[in-house]
């Protein structure tokens, strides 16, 4: 009894073993496994977020530098724009103030001495017309703008003025080149006169 028993229980453990090991193999074989597997894997997920992180960071560097660039190109857009129509609108209004005195000049309308309307201009009443100003006199006009004294290179719609600066009696609108349309006088009426038989003393630029 004590030789099967011993027997059996060497049949058991052997065979308990050899299935132990077996398990235990196949254990460490598949945890091995998965292991590599595991390894793999995270090596290849790092490899694979490393680029993915890079590429990233250089759009959104690339998205911070186009936003920037986009900023100040539209600042500087809107700077430009506001400029030009700054310009735009100065040259408008000389433009068309000049527009104006050559169409009265050309309609027929008399000189009135202290006119200010179809009916009749005197010099600054030719003056307001044109420009739409609430100053009447010369006196007033002469107050508007910086006072310039190279008068042949007055620009056109420049305003000039004849006398004093701070008491000047004659006024016209230059029209470049040393002409200009004024209402001159009973004699001479509304028309275009040059600067070389009567040079202005200054002028300004109404803005």
């Amino acid at each position: 009894m004590t030789l099967i028993k011993s027997t059996t229980t060497k049949v058991l453990l052997t065979t308990l073993g050899a299935a132990a090991l077996l398990f235990t193999g196949t254990t460490t074989a598949s945890a091995h496994m998965n292991t590599t597997t595991g390894s793999t894997a995270a090596q290849t997920t790092q490899a694979t977020t490393q680029p993915a992180t890079t590429t990233t960071t250089a759009a959104q560097n690339t998205s911070y530098h186009h936003t920037a660039a986009n900023t100040t190109a539209t600042a500087t857009t809107n700077t430009a724009t506001t400029n030009s129509t700054a310009t735009s609108t100065s040259t408008a209004n000389t433009g068309g103030a000049v527009a104006k005195a050559l169409a009265v000049a050309n309609s027929g309308v008399p000189y009135v001495y202290g006119g200010s309307s179809m009916s009749g201009f005197d010099c600054s009443g030719l003056v307001q017309y044109a420009f739409g100003l609430s100053a009447r006199t010369t006196y007033q006009q002469a107050t508007l703008g910086t006072h310039h004294y190279d008068v042949a290179n007055a620009p056109a719609g420049a305003i000039l003025f004849w006398g004093s600066d701070s008491a000047p009696y004659h006024d016209g609108i230059s029209l470049g080149n040393g002409k200009y349309v004024a209402a001159q006088n009973e004699s001479d009426g509304i028309g275009v006169f040059s600067q070389t038989y009567w040079p202005a003393s200054f002028y300004i630029v109404v803005n």
